[in-house]
């Protein structure tokens, strides 16, 4: 069976573990897998006896319904498209009306039976180790790495209105063993560096401290190091096991590329190069590598980087700061936890968070990162206290909290439009262009955080109302003026004016202009026409330096 992979062409940090699972089943069966992101040309004169389809966030629904309406049309019969992943399991409906698919071709929640796309076995696709090969078949690179990626539980019990987890994975239970999910990566693709696990609420499992117990005998062990095997002895090791994936050739031959540079002994690169010559007429050369072993294995050991490097776990999905307490801190602080993850997604668990916090240092761990929900129910002033707050928390405990904002997008919509009943579109479009600027990322220092964010309630509220580009190239417009003479005008504004700016600034830049100016806003209404005709030499990157430059301590996250 000829079985196609897809994902569509938007951007993500991890690859499609649902795909990488799916690849592992077929190839189990013996078929033919190929894997492909967004719309590639090179498989469209195929015909494909099964295609699998992913999708993610509701708001790539316009981007996932292309992809489908394309790669229907290459399938040998429409029957044996299926498409799965979030944005297909809370919208079905509204893909079957997209894309004219059947019910039937709409795989929801989690693949753990075969049975709905007509096969014949007991295999549960959910628990199966992901397939890295497929990566190797694309150019696009994802931003979490060659790393581990798993999980050791799935669902979670508090049901969040604004969370999509209880759809997905409406049950909370433990998932297959990770020492043996981890055996079998090493085994078939060799050891990596780090662990990213995605569970959703694991402190919800009442058998944390086995959980414990086995990442550390896995090597995530607070202290844990990492010594890179590297390609080489990773390829050897795949080669021995009978493995011949096309690109493992290439891997090897790149990598003996890169080694010849650094052969500094006479001798031992007149035996490389001699060896790796001969490789360029041998036959079978996965075979002719084997033979050379011997030879090889010695000039690589030599000049490999043995250097041990941090390893790191990562609770990805973050932790529930309202069960943390020393029982289950004391365990979480025997991992290699960078960076502990709890999320502060409303301001009346200010306590709790604070408490969590407090309870994670006074156990040994220093670096925190946590996830602020925003535009949900809350207000705009919530979002800067809690932000205030980590500033505070490493004030007084000496550590670091990094905060990543999200704006709330409820699930059922297909675009991210949507604005929250206390907030404004001009107010969500300045923490927009606020976080540009910074990568998503508040940083630890105050001289960060108060520049980004403004010293005082009145200078945030002042930066939400500031044009966006006054925003995006702060230093630029500072330096020349432009700035000052905004916040003069602003600075007149009665509170019945600033909510008529926010109303008429929250408009595009076309619609701003077509629609009649009131008297008294003139002047500053001018500003929001603005743009900034040098965008290169006044870079968001060159700003977050010199921004970050004031904070010396400040350490952002790989």
């Amino acid at each position: 069976m000829r079985v196609l992979l897809v994902e569509p062409n938007y951007k993500n940090k991890y690859p499609p573990m649902g795909l990488m699972k799916i690849s592992t089943y077929h190839k189990m069966l013996g078929d033919n897998v190929q894997f492909v992101k967004g719309f590639d040309h090179s498989v469209d004169k195929k015909v494909w006896d099964r295609i699998y389809i992913t999708t993610l966030f509701t708001f790539d629904f316009d981007v996932d319904v292309k992809t489908i309406n394309h790669y229907k049309l290459l399938v040998n019969s429409i029957d044996d498209l299926y498409v799965g992943g979030i944005m297909a399991s809370l919208m079905p409906e509204k893909v079957i009306e997209a894309t004219g698919i059947d019910r039937s071709n709409i795989l929801t929640g989690l693949f753990t039976d075969t049975s709905v796309v007509g096969d014949n076995n007991n295999i549960n696709v959910d628990e199966l180790p992901l397939d890295y090969d497929i990566l190797e078949q694309i150019d696009y690179k994802y931003p979490a790495g060659d790393n581990y990626f798993a999980y050791t539980t799935r669902g979670c019990p508090n049901n969040c209105p604004f969370c999509a987890v209880p759809i997905l994975e409406p049950y909370f239970h433990e998932t297959n063993n990770i020492i043996d999910q981890i055996r079998t990566i090493d085994e078939k693709y060799g050891p990596k560096r780090h662990l990213l696990l995605l569970d959703n609420n694991v402190l919800n499992t009442e058998n944390l401290e086995s959980l414990v117990d086995d990442l550390c005998k896995i090597g995530f062990g607070r202290g844990a190091k990492y010594v890179d095997p590297g390609a080489y002895n990773i390829v050897m090791m795949r080669y021995r096991n009978g493995d011949r994936a096309d690109f493992l050739d290439k891997k090897m031959a790149a990598y003996l590329e890169g080694l010849k540079k650094r052969i500094k002994s006479v001798k031992m690169l007149e035996t490389f190069l001699q060896i790796v010559i001969g490789a360029e007429d041998a036959e079978d050369y996965a075979q002719y590598m084997l033979d050379h072993d011997k030879e090889l294995s010695l000039i690589v050991e030599k000049y490999r980087n043995k250097a041990k490097k941090a390893r790191f776990l990562d609770f990805n999905q973050g932790i529930d700061g309202r069960k943390v307490n020393d029982e289950n801190m004391k365990q979480l602080s025997r991992l290699a936890i960078r960076p502990l993850r709890i999320a502060f997604d409303d301001i009346r668990l200010k306590d709790i968070y604070c408490k969590a916090v407090r309870t994670a240092h006074r156990h040994g761990i220093k670096e925190i990162s946590n996830y602020i929900l925003f535009n949900y129910k809350d207000k705009p002033e919530d979002l800067y206290e809690r932000l205030r707050i980590n500033i505070e928390l490493n004030k007084e405990l000496g550590i670091q909290i990094f905060s990543f904002p999200m704006k709330y997008s409820p699930i059922s919509e297909t675009d991210r439009t949507y604005i929250g009943i206390n907030w404004c579109k001009k107010s969500v479009l300045a923490i927009s262009a606020i976080l540009q600027v910074t990568k998503g990322v508040v940083a630890a220092g105050s001289n960060f955080f108060y520049k980004a964010f403004g010293s005082n309630l009145d200078e945030y509220f002042e930066l939400l109302a500031m044009p966006r580009e006054l925003i995006m190239f702060r230093s630029y417009f500072e330096n020349n003026g432009i700035t000052t003479k905004w916040k003069a005008l602003y600075g007149k504004l009665n509170g019945e004016q600033k909510e008529r700016l926010m109303a008429l600034a929250s408009l595009n830049v076309s619609e701003l202009r077509k629609t009649p100016w009131p008297n008294d806003l003139k002047d500053i209404l001018e500003f929001y026409l603005i743009k900034h005709s040098d965008k290169t030499e006044y870079s968001n990157e060159k700003y977050i330096q010199l921004s970050l430059m004031e904070d010396s301590n400040i350490i952002i996250e790989d």
